[in-house]
């Protein structure tokens, strides 16, 4: 794969002397240690240069002008003109705006697969011009490289529940939320630790400090109003270095799982407009923002109960986003059987492993509700909004969970599928690659969204009294209306 790299990448790899040094001087190093090991390779974008030119040090200036001669430079790249000027402006010539033009005019143009950066403003400006699923933070990289290329990383440890009053308070997690409710955030944690609030954490390896946390809270009713019973999440944190694992998503994941089995009907937080990343993360899971009257924070509420007029409003898709993830509709929509291989299963569902519950996996798919499935099926019957019911071939053989079909390309290209599903997928790139060539097919890549698993998984003969199946599957298979209709009643949907 080409990967592009921003400016403040290359600057901590060559930050020309002791004094210049950053603070992601390390992980750069790692980024381009795996960049090189993989054989992928890493550019540079010619437009570099106006923001070398800015920096008033001439000398540091110019001895960066001649080190990243050393990288690979983009030849003839795409013009900022592709780039749709509505969202992206027409920023001067050689400014800041208009190099980050150019970086992402070379994606829009196919140039490059990936464009590594830490500049949040680039990140805002790719998602307006829905190039977001291919600019990576150096975190994310380092993940997706590690995924498809490098050995995998040993697993860190698992979701736990914990009380608050068994929390360090001094934990470096909390330090920013300390700085933006400040004065009033010890207080708040420690009538927290009073009132036995429960958390769910993951902890850093080693268990030294939290890489992710939720605190809950028992609630009644929405602040806007709406009686029932609602749970709200007090803190929803992510540790900013850790990128790449899927945790929030993890996080989120458990907290589904537990207001599903407890009957909310109501979820909310509320965070400040600033947090742009955490509001358009929680939009993408169904969660509305309201902003507060005369104040700076905003709610994000979201309903887990739907009326009848719901399921015909909405699309299968849209109504899935909105109420879900633990509800889906069996109506204007198919279903279809989806065979996968133990090994894949395990890594993609490790929820259902037998001897372990909620933890993260070692691929980042495991912690993830949005995730990727490859197979070189030639069904053209698959739509958004379609349910897929994953059926685990050879050991105890049977149908274990279900989700929803977002988008699907196929392709023969393998860097086109790998950079479509990114850090979803089990696959590593080799098996990418090796799909299209053994099959000499076209690869149908899905990305779907995990709906959940099923406490009892249905076996082959049980599916095949129901009309579901006539034998087990060798590939993608559309259930027929008789089987469908069973499915649903089985799952209690």
């Amino acid at each position: 794969m080409n990967i592009l790299i921003d400016t403040n990448i290359i600057i901590p790899l060559e930050p020309g002397s002791l004094a210049d040094l950053e603070i992601n001087t390390e992980l750069a190093l790692q980024f381009h240690s795996l960049v090189q090991k993989s054989e992928n390779v890493a550019y540079v974008h010619p437009a570099i240069e106006h923001d070398f030119s800015r920096d008033k040090n001439v000398e540091r200036a110019n001895l960066r002008k001649t080190l990243v001669k050393r990288y690979n430079i983009i030849d003839s790249p795409p013009p900022v003109t592709i780039l749709d000027t509505t969202h992206v402006g027409t920023p001067e010539f050689g400014s800041n705006d208009y190099v980050d033009n150019c970086f992402l005019a070379s994606l829009k143009g196919d140039a490059v697969d990936y464009l590594v950066t830490e500049d949040k403003g680039i990140h805002k400006k790719a998602k307006k011009v829905d190039l977001q699923s291919r600019v990576l933070y150096l975190k994310d990289a380092i993940s997706l490289l590690q995924d498809f290329f490098d050995e995998t990383p040993p697993p860190p440890p698992s979701v736990e529940t914990k009380k608050v009053y068994t929390l360090d308070e001094r934990d470096p997690i909390f330090s920013s939320l300390r700085k933006d409710y400040s004065p009033g955030f010890d207080p708040w944690i420690q009538k927290c630790k009073l009132q036995h609030r429960d958390a769910y954490v993951i902890f850093n390896k080693g268990g030294t400090s939290m890489a992710g946390i939720c605190i809950l809270k028992k609630e009644d009713y929405l602040p806007t109003g709406e009686s029932g019973k609602t749970l709200k999440l007090c803190t929803f944190k992510v540790s900013e270095t850790q990128h790449g694992n899927r945790y929030g998503e993890l996080l989120l994941k458990t907290v589904f799982d537990y207001a599903d089995t407890n009957n909310y009907q109501h979820l909310y937080f509320t965070t400040f407009p600033k947090h742009h990343d955490l509001i358009e993360f929680a939009k993408s899971f169904g969660f509305d923002s309201i902003e507060k009257q005369d104040e700076d924070e905003i709610f994000m509420q979201k309903f887990l109960v739907f009326s009848k007029e719901d399921t015909l409003k909405y699309s299968p898709l849209d109504f899935h986003v909105k109420f879900g993830p633990r509800v889906t509709l069996f109506e204007s929509n198919s279903s279809f059987i989806v065979p996968i291989k133990p090994e894949f299963h395990d890594v993609l569902f490790p929820e259902m492993r037998e001897e372990l519950s909620l933890f993260p996996d070692q691929k980042p798919c495991g912690n993830s509700i949005k995730k990727a499935y490859l197979s070189n099926s030639a069904t053209k019957l698959l739509k958004p909004g379609d349910n897929v019911l994953f059926y685990r071939s050879k050991f105890k053989p049977s149908i274990t969970a279900i989700g929803i079909v977002e988008s699907f390309i196929r392709s023969t290209d393998a860097n086109q599928i790998a950079r479509y599903v990114g850090s979803r997928t089990v696959y590593r790139y080799a098996d990418i690659a090796n799909m299209g060539t053994k099959s000499k097919r076209d690869t149908l890549a899905i990305k779907f969204r995990y709906v959940k698993h099923l406490e009892s998984s249905i076996g082959i003969k049980e599916l095949k009294e129901n009309s579901v199946l006539n034998g087990a599957p060798q590939s993608i298979t559309k259930i027929k209306p008789e089987g469908v209709e069973w499915i649903r009643q089985k799952l209690k949907m």
